[in-house]
């Protein structure tokens, strides 16, 4: 159950910054906008609510690497297919070198 929660917390982390992205696109402060962030603080919250659970079974040294980490290839994700942002070679051996990292922590 502590798993399923922190990889909850990862997926409402990843939406929030999503929603974050959307919202810094909308170049007025307009209700949109507002909207778009507003969203995006209360996914974040509630991602933020999960992890914090998952922390009652899960030792810290791993979850937080594991959030982090698992957070960071997601968004990089999200951001070549949502956003159309590039990911380069450099930043692509970065994400492959965290998914090892990421195996490592959590077998450890």
């Amino acid at each position: 159950m502590s798993i399923l929660l922190l990889a909850v917390g990862v997926i409402l982390n990843t939406i929030a910054n999503a929603f974050f992205k959307s919202g810094s696109g909308v170049q007025e402060l307009t209700l949109r906008k507002g909207v778009l962030i507003g969203c995006g603080l209360f996914v974040g919250f509630l991602g933020t609510l999960s992890y914090i659970k998952s922390l009652e079974k899960i030792d810290l040294a791993t979850a937080f690497p594991v959030f982090s980490a698992a957070t960071i290839v997601l968004v990089a994700l999200i951001s070549f297919f949502m956003f159309h942002e590039t990911i380069s070679l450099q930043k692509g051996a970065g994400l492959v070198v965290l998914c090892i990292g990421l195996a490592l922590i959590w077998r450890g």
